[in-house]
């Protein structure tokens, strides 16, 4: 099937977006994803249908990715001469019951298959067969292409606010796709563009140079952004038994509470809605490691915590704006309402300290470094990741989302493991919920079955000691059920 409308021309990757796209190997797949239960079965024609007649809108997800030689440059995106629509949509049956655990099961061996790189860096399920004859979409899309806020900014191209949404507007006439660069005309490219960067470069230093003051604070930035880089790797982390080498094998579980009853205990025991929910899960690797028979009293993990640097300018615009945070988890802590004022201290002392503005100089460091570079260094990464686990908390769509007219039940976030870390975590909020998605390597987690039980245990404690109480279930009516927490 012939893709929609492309533009014209390419768009060299930035250095963040390359870095993900370069690191990726066998067990560390730099793809993100996400699961969406839908409130009813879905018609697999009318989703292609969908699909194909929203591409013009993102032409991101017509272009492929094209390396450059010897790494001479970042990559490139170039519209696909090749593109058909039937090799990223795809349509797949449970057999009958069709549970949780099947969907969890099929979801995990489909986030573990790596993205074709000769193909658009993208991928959309429909999983048929779901418990009561619903659908579920999953969709995987590699990070170099988008971050977390992208991604979720993305639900509102691919999905519509209203059960009746207006028609989208048709692409304008389709322009001839040329063949994608040969390997030689992408290095030529690569060796004209050179001396306009070094040029860009050249005067943004001598721009500096003209104002010493301005110049003596950007030096005195970086010096301490690769002073603390330096100190992190070199402290390293505590041992648990989901850190080691990973493994090409993934698992994902997901548990859904109440986004009331999480606001609830933040108002109720002060802090932030992630300081509550990386308080539960400091909670749920506490109880986890006590169960494996390990003393977690005076230990102190660390979670890598991204933090989207996106302006207001940039919500539509594709790739990363990232940063990140290092967030002590206190699983040391038996208190949980002590744990929680540890976690919310640890959170304020960062932002004060403007940790992630600090990290985001260390990555602003690293792009200054020719690609032929960075991609040696980028191996290095692999050697020493100074973090534990992953906690990203993205927001989502404060309303319902639908498809075909059916709402979205549910939305999973899913994040990608790196090298070393066999454990991550993903939060996001939607409408009147918050799921946290879990990604594990089942050859470093064991009895990862466990963990949604713990994340849930550790969130009614918290709700108990804060005295929250939810509201009583609607009655099911004909035109909509109740929404129930489900486990996978």
């Amino acid at each position: 099937m012939a893709g929609p409308t492309r533009r014209a021309g390419a768009d060299r990757m930035t250095a963040l977006d390359a870095a993900f796209y370069h690191l990726e190997r066998t067990g560390q797949l730099l793809h993100i994803g996400g699961v969406y239960v839908v409130e009813g079965a879905l018609d697999f024609a009318r989703l292609l249908a969908d699909v194909e007649s929203r591409l013009h809108l993102v032409p991101r997800y017509t272009q492929r990715a094209v390396p450059v030689p010897f790494n001479l440059a970042n990559p490139t995106w170039e519209p696909d001469p090749r593109f058909d629509l039937r090799s990223h949509v795809v349509r797949h049956v449970l057999r009958a019951p069709g549970d949780d655990r099947q969907l969890a099961s099929l979801v995990g061996r489909l986030f573990a298959q790596p993205l074709d790189r000769n193909r658009p860096l993208w991928e959309l399920h429909q999983i048929d067969g779901y418990g009561d004859g619903r659908s579920v979409l999953f969709a995987k899309v590699h990070h170099c292409m988008v971050d977390g806020v992208s991604g979720v900014e993305l639900l509102g191209l691919l999905f519509d606010a209203s059960p009746r949404p207006t028609p989208v507007p048709p692409p304008e006439a389709a322009a001839p796709v040329p063949p994608l660069p040969s390997p030689a005309a992408q290095a030529l490219r690569a060796v004209a563009e050179a001396p306009v960067a070094l040029g860009t470069r050249v005067h943004a230093l001598a721009h500096l140079l003209r104002r010493p003051e301005q110049a003596l604070a950007e030096l005195t930035l970086s010096a301490a952004a690769l002073r603390e880089a330096a100190w992190l790797v070199l402290t390293g982390k505590p041992a648990t038994p989901f850190n080691g080498h990973v493994s090409v094998l993934r698992r994902v579980l997901w548990v859904t509470f109440p986004l009331s009853g999480v606001k609830g205990i933040k108002d109720r025991l002060g802090g932030t809605v992630n300081d509550v929910v990386l308080t539960i899960i400091t909670a749920a690797l506490r109880a986890y490691l006590e169960d494996r028979g390990i003393n977690p009293d005076r230990v102190e993990l660390r979670a890598l915590c991204p933090v989207s640097t996106r302006l207001p300018a940039e919500r539509s615009a594709l790739g990363n704006r990232l940063s990140a945070l290092l967030v002590p988890l206190p699983v040391g802590i038996f208190d949980p309402l002590e744990r929680l004022r540890q976690v919310r201290a640890a959170t304020a002392q960062l932002k004060r300290a403007g940790a992630a503005r600090t990290m985001a100089r260390v990555l602003e460091l690293a792009s200054l470094l020719p690609p032929l570079l960075q991609r040696p260094l980028g191996w290095l990464q692999t050697l020493t990741v100074p973090f534990n686990t992953i906690c990203t908390n993205v927001p989502g769509p404060p309303v319902s989302l639908y498809t075909q007219g059916k709402r979205l039940e549910v939305l999973v976030p899913i994040v990608p493991l790196a090298q070393g870390v066999g454990l991550a975590f993903a939060i996001l909020s939607y409408a009147d919920t918050l799921t946290i998605g879990v990604t594990i390597d089942p050859a470093l987690v064991r009895a990862y079955d466990e963990i949604p039980r713990l994340l849930r245990a550790a969130y009614e404690e918290l709700r108990g000691l804060a005295g929250v109480e939810l509201p009583e279930a609607r009655p099911p009516t004909a035109a909509r059920r109740p929404r129930p927490i489900r486990v996978a």
